[in-house]
């Protein structure tokens, strides 16, 4: 199997360098949990820290954050704001801090107004063993060793904002213990695996229907010797649904596995049957065939999938809301950002998409009026392996099947859940290629992923896309290096069951018009909104009325002549479409 290290986008075979991990050891909450994170690697240039791409090159120990009392308050630079205190750079006189509780610990800092490499080097004068740093914003990020780099001795690597206000709670209630390095020979028995290398479902959320008509995924990963003597792993597979049982289970020896290697296991097809909705369970147990594994961390892998009633996603749902999860927010944009899924499946008879779930993130919450454009295509340009290279798949037969414009009414929806409806329902066909996509052109906007699913393996496994991003209209990527599943839910429904009162009529008049037109719908009442687009597909105004029966004038005198497009949503996702001329 292959083992997906970038997804901005590189498939490289397993190596030495994959088993470098920053990983929790204690306590149980964040035992063997697994943190994207960047390093300072020497190969690389600027620095003299150790080198994790060598076996048994790795620090364990508790975390200590660094406290400068000689600062107060907060850096106000960033989109986390986070004391001064904790940054660890030199004192406020310009001397080095001193906090003798570092010693034998790793040193936690956030990132902000000094070089990486300065603080490495206060940390380690103080007797930190290594240090983590925590960004300001957003992932981690490449770090330069600057003027103290090659002085170093200590490992220095960085996690994202999220994962180190996750450390940071569990500092606050009681000792944290952190792996950081090559697992490689840190043990005489040690076996193990990671969810990037375990096969999972297809999807997150798939509805019932489609759950049990036909719909089948391959269960297998790879396991690792991470130990330095020879080991026989044993693995154990396993599926349980909502209620505890078990639906699926298998037990194999994979042989005696020399130090360092790795080994994929035999892929088994589990088909689907007889399932309910809620949540099921996939389970990896490793175990070592007459010793004791020195690293039990890495010994379980689970994932999860949701069986819902209508709501088709690579994120998963909440088992006890039913909303789609979204709990990650990359985004690096200058311009536009597109994020869009992959869908080729088989369908029940009649399937059909209405609409489209998503979620959108600021830093500041201000997604109030934030234009997002969901948009449906068949992807129709030819099959590629992208085990050749990302830049092999190409984007250039995109034929667009309907769109949807979404204009968000307030701030309190930042990070939930919304939902907005196509023009109509779209009939899935069986084995056709489609691309899902969210679209906006505010760099400052970002789309919610799921970062708790991860598709690497099945990526490899397939060698298909589970999705793509399109950045500044320039090229196509694979996805985000820390998540690979949009959060996208469609909405399925039966095509022959779509009910009559949806449908709406109505008349745009005067047209071709000079200045203002009138609306008149039947069947609809109450709140509206108007979003009128060019011809290039660019929202040029948008007009919200309270009462679409009694205010049906609307004025566009500052349009340019030509031809446009006018959409009107309506409640009860009811919608109604027009062409429009304005003739001056």
């Amino acid at each position: 199997m292959k083992k997906t290290l970038l997804l901005l986008f590189s498939i490289l075979t397993f190596s030495l360098s994959a088993q470098v991990v920053v990983k929790g050891v204690s306590p149980s909450t964040i035992a063997g949990i697994s943190f994207d994170f960047t390093w300072a690697d020497p190969t690389g240039g600027g620095w003299s820290t150790p080198d994790f791409n060598q076996p048994n090159t790795f620090v364990e120990d508790t975390l200590e954050l660094v406290v400068d009392t000689s600062h107060t308050g907060d850096n106000p630079a960033y989109a986390i704001p986070h004391p001064l205190a904790n940054e660890g750079c030199l004192t406020a006189n310009g001397n080095q801090y001193s906090q003798p509780s570092l010693a034998g610990k790793i040193a936690v800092v956030w990132r902000g107004s000094c070089q990486f490499g300065l603080k490495a080097a206060l940390a380690e004068n103080n007797g930190a063993v290594g240090i983590i740093i925590i960004n300001h914003s957003g992932g981690p990020v490449g770090m330069a060793g600057g003027d103290s780099g090659m002085s170093l001795n200590i490992p220095v690597v960085m996690i994202s904002t999220n994962d180190g206000q996750l450390l940071l709670s569990e500092m606050a209630n009681g000792p944290v213990e952190i792996f950081m390095g090559n697992k490689l020979g840190a043990q005489v028995n040690d076996v193990g695996s990671s969810l990037d290398v375990a096969n999972i479902s297809k999807y997150g959320s798939i509805p019932l229907g489609m759950a049990n008509n036909g719909y089948n995924f391959d269960v297998g990963l790879t396991v690792t010797n991470y130990g330095s003597d020879d080991n026989i792993p044993i693995l154990e597979q396993s599926i349980t649904d909502p209620n505890g049982q078990t639906i699926y289970s298998d037990s194999f020896s994979l042989g005696l596995l020399a130090p360092y290697a790795s080994i994929d296991t035999l892929y088994q097809t589990f088909t689907a049957s007889g399932l309910v909705e809620g949540e099921y369970s996939i389970d990896y147990e490793l175990s070592i065939d007459s010793e004791v594994d020195a690293d039990l961390a890495d010994n379980h892998v689970t994932a999860t999938f949701n069986v819902t009633n209508d709501v088709l996603s690579r994120a998963r749902t909440d088992n006890a809301t039913g909303d789609l999860i979204a709990n990650y927010y990359p985004s690096n944009a200058t311009t536009d950002y597109t994020s869009c899924m992959m869908l080729q499946d088989v369908y029940p008879f009649g399937s059909a998409i209405d609409g489209v779930y998503f979620s959108m993130s600021e830093a500041d919450s201000s997604v109030g009026s934030e234009y997002v454009q969901a948009q449906f295509f068949e992807w129709n340009d030819p099959w590629t392996s992208i085990g050749g290279a990302w830049a092999n798949v190409t984007f250039n037969n995109l034929n667009q099947l309907d769109y949807s414009d979404y204009i968000c009414p307030d701030d309190s929806l930042n990070q939930k859940i919304v939902f907005t409806p196509f023009n109509s329902a779209i009939s899935l066909v069986d084995n056709q290629r489609y691309l899902i996509c969210l679209q906006t052109f505010n760099p400052d906007l970002a789309f919610g992923y799921d970062n708790g699913v991860d598709y690497g393996s099945n990526l490899s496994w397939y060698d298909q896309p589970v999705g793509a991003l399109n950045i500044d209209l320039a090229n196509w990527y694979s996805g985000w290096s820390a998540a690979n599943a949009p959060s996208i839910g469609l909405h399925i429904v039966q095509s022959t069951n779509i009910e009559e009162e949806n449908l709406v009529d109505g008349i745009l008049y005067p047209n071709p018009t000079k200045s203002e037109f009138n609306l008149n719908i039947s069947n609809a009442k109450g709140k509206a909104i108007i979003l009128i687009h060019d011809m290039s597909g660019r929202l040029v105004k948008s007009i919200s009325s309270n009462n679409i029966e009694s205010i049906n004038r609307f004025d566009v005198n500052e349009l340019t002549d030509g031809y446009y497009s006018v959409k009107v949503n309506l409640e009860k996702n009811k919608t109604i479409n027009f062409n429009m001329i304005v003739n001056k």
